[in-house]
């Protein structure tokens, strides 16, 4: 006897998951974005985690990463 599957199983459902994401981020780059814009959007969709421990890491290290290219763009050399 053989067992009938309903909906998708919780592989399925995760490699949908990822195809969207991929897809997502696909329409992002086809924009044309640079790579500092690419650390905003990160920083920003890391603000819409629930998990705010989480959330705060995360952001908190891209903000990190951002402040040391400002730094970087801003020593003018002579």
């Amino acid at each position: 006897m053989s067992t009938k599957n309903y909906g998708k199983t919780k592989e399925e459902k995760l490699a949908s998951e990822s195809l969207e994401s991929r897809k997502i981020v696909k329409t992002i780059m086809d924009y044309g974005v640079s790579q500092t814009q690419i650390l905003q959007i990160c920083k920003l969709l890391s603000l819409e985690l629930e998990n705010t421990s989480v959330m705060r890491r995360v952001s908190g290290l891209i903000s990190e990463i951002l402040d040391g290219e400002e730094e970087e763009n801003s020593q003018i050399i002579v």
